[in-house]
């Protein structure tokens, strides 16, 4: 087992022994073991017992459970409480605000094991009469489950992406020119179903070719003649296979590809023999719109004022800011964070760990931000082309003051200010703390603004044309978290971005060396809303970087 199952494997076991109510101070420990396993950068399948010993937390009895869900990916422990445990518990521990706690009291208390009669509970208002819920966790309870239930058979992009290249290999005998159409071409944030076509000169044989395939599962009211459509086992989004012959391929991938609205202002009608897309737009004196921008949004107003040159791309970057390390919450250090970001050949490195207030992620104190800065000081003696910046993700707190005071983040490069905690707020709320942050003098970028994770969150609710106005106002860039669980800020603002000329940041929020390769989806996204190279800020070499930290 790699580290993080092994780390999800364990605190699922506490999850289910708090569910039970078992000995507290054991789940504690094997609590606290998780987050030390969890920090870890080697690999804990091939840890000798000194090595595990030697991680915090770790004691003998997690090191028996460790080697146990490392050798066979369970343990005496789990297999009991699994056992024990009816599997809808499993779905509701999933509901976020709800520790595992109150998940064993509604178990007990109403013999509730399933997100349906969970739900018909918050609807009868039984939920709120449990001691130590009430209306506000209920409600709270109810919008969580019919979210999970709108959004079970959608995917994240990254999600999807693996899994449409898994259909493509296995699809590939059959079909050896096969292409991804639909939302996924587009690089939709949330996909809700994967498209394909497959060109084939036997279009009543191709669904039988399907149909032999293991593990895929026909809708036959769904299908046709011209299109399968089914699912492969284990996974719940819908599935489209359509099929074209040479003659209609381009033509039938413009179609599928682009959003009806799109479509509509094209005046898109199905012909063959086209051999490029740029064809369709020439034929009617329109400008060519990229495949991820066909969404009938506002392509076409940006593509009067701008060419497709001038979106950003991935080889534009010059640096990466946004980062975590051991520091915090990261999984490796600063130097290996550093390293790799050089050997991605980019030229700055900004480190963002998190600021005191969150505790829980290792928040950085004073002491810790001068350790970490004199390590900087020495490692970029070490370069000559390359350099750490001195960031901080410093937490936007309820009042909309930043954490620290004015000397310690007068310390900092620059500053990336993020809400953490207390997320539910109405417009009113959230507006005047975020434009409270914009609006401080050593913010530099305002750190995934709406607080938004992708079919587990919606985040809070915010007028971004003001948050806009007021980043422009007062010299702040607005970041795009390039994190596919996020993507936050929401691609359709970035027209509006553009329009007033205001930087967006594409940040990782990379917390160990692979996730700074997820720079890709925010460029992908950001594309899709019209990004230009001219105003993505970490594509500004580091000469203007410091100028525009600097508000000069």
């Amino acid at each position: 087992m790699e580290n993080e199952q092994i780390v999800d494997a364990l605190e699922l076991l506490v999850k289910l022994w708090d569910v039970h109510g078992i000995n507290e101070f054991k789940s504690k420990n094997l609590s606290f073991a998780a987050r030390g396993l969890d920090k870890f950068a080697g690999r804990i399948a091939n840890c000798d017992l000194d090595a595990l010993y030697a991680i915090p937390g770790v004691g003998k009895v997690v090191v028996q459970i460790v080697q146990d869900m490392a050798q066979t990916g369970t343990c005496p422990d789990m297999d009991a409480m699994i056992e024990q445990t009816p599997p809808g518990i499993l779905d509701i521990l999933k509901i976020k605000g709800l520790g595992p706690k109150k998940v064993g009291v509604i178990w007990r208390e109403l013999g509730i094991t399933e997100l349906d009669d969970l739900l018909a509970a918050c609807h009868a208002n039984q939920l709120e009469q449990l001691k130590g819920f009430g209306k506000a966790i209920q409600e709270n309870v109810k919008a969580y489950i019919l979210f999970l239930k709108e959004n079970r058979r959608k995917l994240r992009l990254d999600k999807a992406g693996k899994l449409s290249q898994q259909l493509l290999e296995l699809l590939a005998p059959a079909f050896p020119i096969l292409t991804v159409s639909g939302e996924l071409s587009r690089n939709c944030e949330v996909i809700s179903s994967l498209v394909f076509i497959a060109e084939t000169s036997d279009m009543f044989g191709a669904q039988g070719l399907i149909e032999g395939i293991v593990g895929m599962q026909t809708d036959y009211q769904q299908s046709s003649p011209f299109a399968w459509r089914g699912h492969l086992d284990g996974h719940l989004i819908p599935i489209e296979i359509h099929f074209a012959d040479a003659s209609q391929r381009v033509a039938l991938q413009f179609q599928l590809g682009s959003n009806p609205e799109h479509l509509a202002q094209v005046n898109f009608f199905q012909q063959k023999n086209i051999q490029h897309e740029e064809s369709i737009y020439s034929s009617q004196q329109l400008r060519f719109i990229v495949p991820e921008m066909r969404e009938g949004f506002k392509e076409f107003d940006w593509a009067a004022k701008h060419q497709a040159s001038e979106l950003v791309q991935l080889a534009d970057l010059t640096g990466c800011l946004h980062n975590h390390s051991t520091y915090s919450d990261g999984k490796n250090t600063l130097k290996e964070m550093a390293e790799a970001c050089r050997a991605l050949g980019l030229s700055y490195f900004g480190i963002a760990d998190h600021s005191q207030y969150a505790a829980y992620a290792g928040g950085l104190k004073e002491e810790d931000i001068m350790r970490q800065h004199a390590e900087i000081d020495a490692l970029n003696q070490t370069w000559t082309d390359f350099q750490i910046l001195k960031g901080i993700e410093a937490d936007i707190l309820p009042d909309g003051s930043i954490d620290y005071n004015d000397r310690i983040l007068a310390s900092f490069d620059y500053v990336v200010a993020s809400v953490h905690a207390q997320l539910v707020m109405d417009q009113e709320r959230a507006m005047g703390r975020l434009i409270k942050a914009i609006e401080n003098p050593y913010t530099s970028i305002l750190g995934h603004p709406t607080g938004r994770l992708l079919l587990t969150r919606n985040g809070y609710p915010i007028d971004t044309s003001k948050i806009l106005d007021a980043c422009k106002a007062n010299g702040v860039s607005i970041e795009l978290n390039a994190s596919p669980y996020r993507l936050d800020l929401d691609w359709r603002h970035i027209y509006e971005a553009m329009d007033k000329g205001v930087y967006v940041s594409i940040n990782p929020d990379a917390h160990k060396i692979e996730g700074l390769k997820d720079m890709e989806y925010g460029v992908r996204v950001g594309r899709k809303g019209g990004l230009l190279k001219a105003l993505t800020l970490n594509a500004l070499p580091l000469n203007e970087l410091k100028a525009f930290f600097a508000k000069a």
